[in-house]
């Protein structure tokens, strides 16, 4: 007769205590939801706070809140009986699910909010999303500022130009802007090349490189 394993018994027993404690908790009772609470927040804080550290999640700005809301889903789901305990890892994997779909949903939101207008004149001018001009700035007020300095600066260029920098601002790659134009890799490639030139010569000439510049990494590309 095989002698039965100690560690598999004792992982038996944790999953039946946290088993009972689920049950306990999905009938609202509030010690168990408590204790259960402060059982699994430190691998959910664990785990989102590894997830930004290794993946560059910077958007998870607040992770207490990222928890905060995966324990308030995982909770409504237990009492909702969309979730059914069948293990501590099955549990485990059911709050990573969780946590991600959370993070992500801040994501989008980050990003909603973070986009900014930077033509925003009377005959309908273009806007487009420059987050990535934007995450870099810290105050709202010098954000604007900066923003302001560089619309005037893009307006500045030559259409052509300033049409392939603005489609690249709004995110288009090369193979997209060539698709919307009508114009040739090659073209378009030169185009940019050039618009980027005369972008950062009006960047200078406007103070943006010596207002803003260390924000986004121009100083130390002009040294």
């Amino acid at each position: 007769m095989s002698v039965p394993d100690l560690h598999d018994a004792e992982a038996d027993d944790q999953d039946a205590a946290l088993g009972a404690l689920l049950a306990r908790a999905g009938r609202r009772e509030a010690a168990a939801e408590a204790d259960l609470a402060a059982r699994l927040t430190p691998f959910v804080r664990r785990r989102v706070e590894d997830a930004r550290r290794r993946r560059n999640w910077f958007w998870l700005s607040d992770v207490d809140a990222i928890v905060q809301d995966v324990l308030t889903q995982f909770f409504a789901a237990l009492r909702g009986g969309q979730y059914r305990y069948e293990g501590a890892r099955r549990l485990e994997g059911f709050l990573v699910r969780t946590a991600f779909y959370v993070a992500m949903n801040q994501k989008d939101r980050a990003a909603r909010d973070r986009a900014v207008s930077l033509f925003d004149d009377e005959e309908g001018g273009l806007r487009f999303d420059v987050a990535s001009f934007a995450e870099a700035v810290p105050d709202a007020l010098d954000r604007a500022r900066c923003l302001k300095l560089l619309a005037g600066a893009v307006a500045r260029l030559g259409e052509n130009r300033r049409e392939v920098i603005e489609r690249t601002l709004l995110g288009q790659k090369v193979r997209e802007i060539c698709a919307a134009t009508g114009r040739s890799a090659a073209s378009v490639s030169g185009l940019k090349f050039n618009a980027f030139v005369d972008l950062r010569r009006e960047l200078e000439a406007c103070g943006f490189v010596d207002t803003c510049g260390a924000m986004f990494g121009l100083g130390e590309a002009s040294s």
